[in-house]
């Protein structure tokens, strides 16, 4: 049975890659799950406006740029469009994640989602587009996926990632 909820939270699969100091020029993927919500259309469309709104206006600051005549007060204002952005998207990932798991501290112990810890976690693009590439799967109603999303009754529930540690090679 379908059941409708505004705010539909679920729990996700995040794949960071991060460089190997073990292995120079090679990458590491560790994993995380991240619980995020998938907000409906209506109420993301004022966020999404506003984002385009300060993408266009940033690239009309850009464009002008070169011919301004004050080009350090031009530089100033494509400054201040790129920390309006930042303060944007940074809203928007807090919005996107509401918990996490899997993720351990400095000081080997699991790190407590917060507020803070998210802002810290975000810090890094490495999680960034961990957190990106995963919600949009999360959201693309993907059915080429469908199948393998679905455990067979023998499997069992799905573990618990565990901060794998594969080892990625560059191309």
């Amino acid at each position: 049975m379908f059941k409708l909820v505004k705010n539909l939270a679920v729990w996700w699969p995040v794949t960071v890659l991060e460089p190997d100091p073990e292995n120079p020029g090679t990458l590491l993927e560790r994993a995380f799950e991240a619980q995020f919500v998938i907000r409906g259309k209506d109420e993301m469309k004022p966020h999404n406006d506003k984002r385009a709104d300060l993408a266009k206006r940033l690239m009309q600051a850009i464009k002008t740029a070169g011919t301004a005549d004050d080009i350090d007060a031009a530089g100033e204002a494509i400054e201040a469009l790129q920390a309006e952005i930042e303060a944007h998207d940074r809203q928007m990932y807090h919005l996107m994640v509401s918990d996490w798991r899997g993720i351990i501290g400095d000081d080997d112990q699991p790190l407590i989602f917060s507020a803070e810890a998210l802002d810290m976690a975000i810090a890094h693009d490495r999680v960034r587009d961990g957190l990106n590439r995963a919600y949009q799967d999360a959201v693309s109603n993907d059915k080429a996926r469908l199948g393998n999303s679905k455990p067979s009754p023998a499997a069992g529930p799905p573990a618990a990632p565990a901060g794998s540690t594969a080892a990625v090679r560059p191309h």
